[in-house]
């Protein structure tokens, strides 16, 4: 059986299906929900799509808008209408209120594997693959009979965006990415997808990279710039801000952090954004030893840690200086932890190549 049969396997005898987008709703992740809804209406299985945080950035807004993906925005969400949950990229399929009350019928993603993750019914994690997107591409390519050609074309275009942001611009795409590619081009929508891509940068965007440019802080060959406070409702300016700074001469990793706000919610964290061009950082390991509230895949990672408690400080600035020295101090030593780890994998090489020549 190939993956498309196991995962209509899967959900077979469930007839209402929760899609919950955890963590922040990028194209990737929104495209995949979207091909995974339709892909369930095929089988007559409804399904809502449920998105954690708001989508900040105007270019993803418009993609949602384009393609009239459907989605409802709660923090806090029952389970009691639906008879199974499915998630879609994001490294665990453990989701507070509702893990342990419905089955996960499906978990599809393309980072590093963590421990902490639930049973599902249905498993497909694959770290070759640039993005969920191309995965579950592949899913829609296999399926027999296929889609309604005015679904395949949404889809399509939704997954090729999804593809194109979590690759880079196709810069890091894989074999399964290409593969994607091909299928899904035949049946995407050119037009909406020039129309997304020529949304230019936001102007909140451009200020966080004024002002980190104002606040650099060099140790090694990282580059740590710290932009203060921001809204969550532009959130994902920090990870475009930091796309943009990699792109500058002789950098070959940057590191963008913030304390983010939400104000209606009375949310306060510090948001860590990570950009490589090194295929030998692991920032995925990197980040699990600072905390557990974070992932990365190669290029790319980020991690949060919660602040509500300092949302009471009555002085914003003092806060803001002990937040980023912290952070700053943190980051250093995990540089030096990568050095460290590099002398104790290359001493024992060195030595047993050294005994291999005596031996001779």
């Amino acid at each position: 059986m190939n993956n498309t049969e196991l995962f209509l396997n899967a959900v077979k005898n469930y007839k209402n299906i929760i899609i919950i987008i955890l963590g922040s709703p990028d194209p990737d992740a929104l495209a995949s929900a979207h091909a995974l809804r339709i892909l369930l209406s095929t089988v007559s299985i409804n399904s809502d799509i449920i998105i954690t945080k708001k989508i900040s950035l105007s270019q993803n807004r418009a993609f949602v808008k384009y393609l009239d993906i459907p989605l409802t925005l709660k923090k806090d969400f029952s389970p009691d209408k639906y008879d199974a949950y499915i998630v879609p990229d994001f490294q665990t399929n453990i989701v507070e209120g509702i893990t342990g009350i419905i089955p996960c019928a499906a978990h599809i993603d393309h980072h590093t594997i963590t421990d902490k993750k639930g049973p599902a019914d249905f498993s497909l994690i694959k770290t070759d693959a640039g993005s969920t997107s191309s995965l579950v591409a592949l899913m829609i390519k296999d399926l027999n009979p296929p889609i309604n050609r005015k679904d395949l074309i949404s889809v399509s275009t939704a997954l090729i965006f999804g593809i194109q942001t979590d690759t880079d611009k196709y810069e890091h795409a894989t074999p399964i990415d290409i593969e994607a590619l091909r299928y899904l081009s035949e049946f995407s929508d050119k037009n909406i997808i020039n129309k997304i891509n020529g949304i230019p940068i936001s102007p909140v965007t451009m200020r966080c990279y004024r002002k980190a440019t104002e606040n650099q802080h060099i140790y090694k060959d990282w580059r740590l710039y710290g932009i203060g406070y921001i809204d969550i409702a532009n959130r994902d300016s920090i990870a475009i801000t930091a796309d943009l700074l990699l792109k500058m001469p002789d950098t070959s990793t940057v590191i963008v952090y913030a304390i983010v706000e939400d104000r209606h919610r009375g949310d306060l964290f510090l948001d860590v954004s990570f950009r490589s061009k090194s295929e030998k950082l692991d920032i995925n390991d990197l980040i699990k030893r600072i905390t557990p509230t974070g992932g990365a895949r190669q290029f790319k990672g980020a991690y949060q840690i919660k602040l509500d408690y300092f949302r009471y400080c009555p002085d914003k600035e003092l806060l803001w200086k002990t937040v980023e020295l912290t952070t700053i101090e943190r980051l250093k030593e995990s540089r030096n932890e990568i050095y460290i780890h590099e002398i104790d994998t290359f001493f024992p090489s060195a030595l047993k190549r050294a005994a291999s020549l005596f031996k001779k």
